[in-house]
């Protein structure tokens, strides 16, 4: 597997796929959250080391709790750096759609559908190849308008000229030889009727008939040729499309639940061939172009045949498969990191309060020192007595300083001290 590829990671039937851009960044999804805990315990780790020159152990955990909020944000800092793993991976899925602007051409397209086009030599078979043609050629070249026809011994319009991509697929998806009452094959019928088509329309776009088929027909060549040269004569670049091979292949006809070989009135096991003879002379004649059976990627020849007619600027609806959603992991992260910033500062901007975020000693001897009132007319100065070693009445004095609301550093310090 690429890992530089883009990822597709199946979500179950009619749910749109899971696309990764960079598959190969998950692995900061691990690393990132990995190295944050790291950190955070190192940090730890030498806090503890340092407090321990201070005091025993015994004495640290009755005076110096380990804080849970500290765990609580190492948990909070991991979560955002794993949001922002995955968004640096370019997670895409669901489906957009929405007015574009976009050029594009009139393009009728004429589908052989008669039974000659069952043959499986070209697998599945001719029509089913023609009919991956057909979307391939319709995905690129969404800005144009396509009708759909069907032809065999007549010629049947499915759709008008139209950029709905939902109409054009029902009746593709529908198209088989039953569709065409008429047997045979007539691609100057279909050559001539797609000729009026295209020029009933109005715009000023240029216009294209293209004819896919496996070159079989019952018409003379002069019957195709001078239908070929009057479409290109009135301004219509004609391509023409071959399918199957020249070997040639039986026909499958469905019988019931039975499936056996098209036979003629004789008996005899048809074997239809590709013939690229009349379909190369139709191309000539009007000045188009030629794409043979054994060709491939035909869609992207259509395409850049095309490519040099006059478009015309139209909005259509588009789909976008794959939206990009990385915001939706990258504005969770920037929250919580948003968040245990504003934990952080809460403090400072609300010093009257009691500090979530201030020196756990500190917290803790405000818990020790218990609430007495001390009513004295001359308060003794504490730092005084300590220094004549009267230790006890020292820390009387600080407390009693701590209780009419003396909640400053200096004051809690020496009282620690003491």
């Amino acid at each position: 597997m690429n890992l530089l590829a883009p990822l597709t990671v199946p979500l179950g039937d009619n749910v749109p796929p899971l696309v990764l851009d960079a598959p190969w960044l998950l692995v900061l999804a691990v690393m990132l959250p990995w190295a944050v805990w790291w950190l955070r315990r190192q940090r730890r780790v030498q806090r503890t080391q340092r407090l321990a020159r201070f005091a025993e152990p015994e004495a640290l955990q009755r005076l110096v709790p380990q804080a849970a909020g500290d765990r609580r944000r190492t948990w909070r800092l991991v979560l955002a750096a794993a949001c922002i793993g995955l968004a640096m991976a370019g997670p895409r899925w669901g489906l957009a759609s929405g007015p574009v602007s976009a050029r594009g051409i009139d393009m009728a397209i004429a589908l052989d559908a008669s039974l000659s086009m069952m043959a499986p030599d070209e697998k599945p078979n001719r029509l089913e190849r023609m009919k991956q043609e057909v979307r391939r050629l319709r995905a690129m070249s969404q800005a144009d308008r396509v009708a759909l026809m069907a032809f065999a011994g007549r010629s049947y319009i499915l759709t008008p000229l139209t950029s709905d991509d939902g109409a054009i697929e029902l009746f593709l998806e529908n198209l088989d030889p039953s569709v065409v009452g008429q047997a045979g094959s007539s691609l100057a019928r279909a050559l001539r009727q797609g000729t009026e088509l295209l020029l009933a329309s109005d715009g000023s776009a240029d216009r294209a008939l293209v004819l896919m088929t496996d070159g079989e027909s019952f018409d003379t060549a002069e019957d195709v040729e001078t239908a070929a040269r009057e479409a290109g004569a009135k301004g219509i670049s004609v391509v023409t499309v071959g399918f199957g091979t020249t070997a040639g292949s039986t026909i499958p006809v469905r019988d019931g639940s039975v499936v056996k070989n098209k036979v003629d009135d004789e008996g005899n096991v048809v074997v239809t061939r590709y013939s690229p003879t009349l379909l190369e002379q139709a191309a000539t004649a009007a000045n188009g172009t030629f794409i043979p059976a054994e060709a491939s990627d035909k869609a992207s020849r259509i395409r850049a045949t095309l490519r040099t007619l006059r478009t015309a600027r139209r909005s259509i609806d588009t789909r976008e498969d794959h939206v990009p959603r990385f915001l939706w992991l990258l504005v969770p992260a920037l929250l919580l990191l948003c968040w245990d910033t504003w934990r952080l500062v809460m403090p400072r901007r609300h010093p009257a309060r009691q500090p979530a975020g201030a020196p756990v000693s500190t917290l803790m001897l405000l818990a020790l020192i218990p609430s007495v009132g001390v009513a004295c007319s001359r308060e003794p100065d504490p730092a005084a007595l300590f220094a004549e070693g009267r230790v006890a009445e020292a820390v009387a004095a600080y407390r009693a300083l701590v209780a009419q609301g003396d909640s400053s550093a200096r004051t809690l310090y020496n009282l620690g001290s003491a």
